[in-house]
Order: C-alpha cells, then sequence, then structure tokens
C-alpha cells in the first residue's frame, strides 16, 4: 500500500498539516530547517508521493489548466505554450497541451475532456467555426482566456497582437521602396488574425493610392504546400506583383520561398517578400527575411496571468482585451522593385 501524508507525518513525529505545509512550500509558517529536512528526508525514503486528487477535492481545486492551441508544432504556438508551462510550473499547476490541427470536433472533444477532469481554467486559440461552445464556457463561468483569436462581440478575456497595423507598417515600407504591386498571402481567411491583417492589407492600399487586385490576395491554410500553391498563382499572373506580404505564417513564407526560387526568381531583386515569421532562424536565411515577429513570451505572460486571476480572485474580475505590439525588423528581402511601373 502506498504511504500516506499521516505516515509522513508519523515517521517524523509532527502533525500531518506541518507536512503538508512544507510540501506546498508555505514560507509564511514558521518550520525550523531541521524539521523541514527530516520531512523531505522522509519523502524520499518512503517514497511518497502526494494523492493530488484528495487534495483537489479537499480544496475544490484541480490544480491544472488547459492549453488548447491549433498546432504546438508551430513555433508561434510553441514559445507561447512554454512560456504558460514554466509560469504554470511555478505556481504549482500543472498545464494539459492540446492540439486541434484547427478541426472544430477536436476542439469541443478536448474542452470536454478537460472540463470532465475539472481543470481550473482553459486558455484557448480558437479555431473559429463557432462561438457556441465558447458562449457556453462563459454561461457556465469557466476561468477562460483567448489568445491569438477573439469573437467580436463576445465578451470574454483576451490577448491579441496589433495584426492590423503591423501589416500597414510592412505595406508602407515596401511603398516607400517603390513598390505598388503588392501581393497578400492570407491562410484561413475566417480567422480573426487573418481578417485583421487583410483589413490592415486593404487599408494601406487605400491609404497609399494603390489599386485594389482580386488576384493578389491568395491562400487558403498554414501548412508549406499551401504558400508553395498560392505563391504559384500569383507568379502565373501576366503582371507579377513584385513584392509579397505573408500573413500565414512561418510554413506558408517558407512554402512561399520554394516556389518563388523554383521558378527562377530571386528574392528581394525579383520579388521582396515580408513575412509573419516567429522562427530564430529567420535572420540566417540565404536571404535573411523582413519580417513582422510577436513577443510571444509576453503574450504567454499575459494570457497566465489573467487566467490565474480568474481562477484565484474571489470578486468578478472586469473583462479585459490586452493587445501586444509587433516587431518590425527590417533585413535583406526589401529592396526597391525592378520595375516601378
Amino acid at each position: 500500500m502506498a504511504p500516506t501524508l499521516k505516515d509522513v507525518a508519523a515517521h517524523v513525529g509532527v502533525h500531518p498539516s506541518t507536512v503538508s505545509r512544507v510540501l506546498r512550500g508555505k514560507e509564511n509558517v514558521k518550520i525550523s530547517e531541521k524539521t523541514h529536512d527530516k520531512i523531505l528526508k522522509a519523502v524520499k525514503e518512503l517514497n511518497y508521493i502526494p494523492d493530488f486528487t484528495a487534495r483537489a477535492l479537499r480544496m475544490k481545486k484541480s490544480f491544472t489548466i488547459g492549453l488548447i492551441v491549433p498546432d504546438i508544432l508551430n513555433p508561434y504556438f510553441a514559445r507561447i505554450a512554454r512560456r504558460i508551462e514554466q509560469l504554470g510550473f511555478n505556481k504549482k499547476y500543472t498545464v494539459i497541451v492540446c492540439n486541434t490541427d484547427e478541426d472544430h470536433d477536436k476542439e469541443l472533444l478536448f474542452l470536454n475532456q478537460l472540463i470532465s477532469r475539472g481543470v481550473d481554467g482553459i486558455i484557448l486559440a480558437p479555431v473559429q467555426d463557432s462561438k457556441d461552445h465558447i458562449v457556453d464556457l462563459i454561461e457556465k463561468k469557466i476561468p477562460l482566456v483567448l489568445i491569438d483569436r477573439v469573437f467580436e462581440n463576445l465578451k470574454v478575456n483576451a490577448v491579441i497582437t496589433n495584426n492590423a497595423d503591423s501589416v500597414m507598417k510592412a505595406v508602407s515600407h515596401l511603398v516607400k521602396l517603390g513598390h505598388k504591386r503588392i501581393a497578400f498571402l492570407r491562410g484561413q481567411k475566417h480567422i480573426y488574425t487573418i481578417k485583421n491583417r487583410l483589413d490592415g492589407y486593404y487599408k494601406a492600399l487605400k491609404k497609399f493610392n494603390l489599386q485594389k487586385n482580386k488576384n493578389y490576395v491568395v491562400g487558403e491554410g498554414f501548412e508549406f504546400e499551401d504558400g508553395y500553391e498560392a505563391t504559384l498563382k500569383l507568379l502565373k499572373l501576366p503582371k507579377l506583383p513584385t513584392a509579397i506580404v505573408s500573413s500565414g505564417g512561418d510554413l506558408v513564407t517558407l512554402g512561399a520561398i520554394k516556389a518563388i526560387m523554383e521558378n527562377g526568381l530571386s528574392i528581394p531583386e525579383d520579388i521582396s517578400l515580408i513575412a509573419f515569421f516567429d522562427s530564430l532562424y529567420s535572420p540566417y536565411l540565404a536571404t535573411p527575411l523582413t519580417t513582422i515577429s510577436h513577443f510571444r513570451k509576453r503574450i504567454g505572460e499575459e494570457a497566465f496571468n489573467l487566467l490565474l486571476k480568474q481562477i484565484e480572485s474571489k470578486r468578478k474580475s472586469p473583462i479585459k482585451t490586452i493587445c501586444v505590439d509587433t516587431k518590425f525588423e527590417i533585413r535583406n528581402s526589401t529592396a526597391k522593385p525592378k520595375n516601378k511601373k
């Protein structure tokens, strides 16, 4: 039979509550260093493993958080997840990570499983095919924070980035270089993030009196192949764009680079490229990329702190949307166009 908290206490000769305080790291409780060390030694000798289920029932708290993202292999979500996990560990919370692969049914399944397991709260980057299940979470008063993607007119805590302004900065940079034919690699068009980036693109075209060309907006996904196929469409047009803003992330951008190179074109000599790109190696590519990148560590911190406040606060906190700036890095993938006409 596995040893219990009472077994550890009896072995040391202290009250079980003293053992519990030491294991929970309660610094405000006066326990001698000698007793503290004896308790930790007994825990090791007896091979005691805390019963978190019993603790959860007693405290009505599981000390677990659910994190649901589209793809943990995506560098953007991977870095956010890593920071949330670090902060969770510091606060003695276990973070359960789930991948939806942009599948609405998987998202619903994971949400139901996490709730049935009694998680204390959920951080979610939603697929956005529907918001009904999000409304349900809000009505059930389950602590929730959305990251990257939100639903308009839905009152829920969220951490987002300034996507529209970021694209406007990118287009502004290209216009200053002399570009007039600027294409946009989109990604999944129903996603809040992409809609905002596209909105920024159209606003920039209007601001700089550039002609809107529907053939210059391409792409329907976030995979390497999506970027490759979308860019091939652009390269088959009678008038090629002289610049591309890649909105779909790292894999889409790499697909675009492959398509450009396979067609015997060079970056930036033939086509300038600006990308939403969150990988460490973007400055070290053969042509270092001009990028719009995110402060992913801060996004993770803001999301975790928002959720923790909901979990631990006895009073209802006001709904908050935090917008985190992006970083615009000008490198070698943008230059003046060969032909300004």
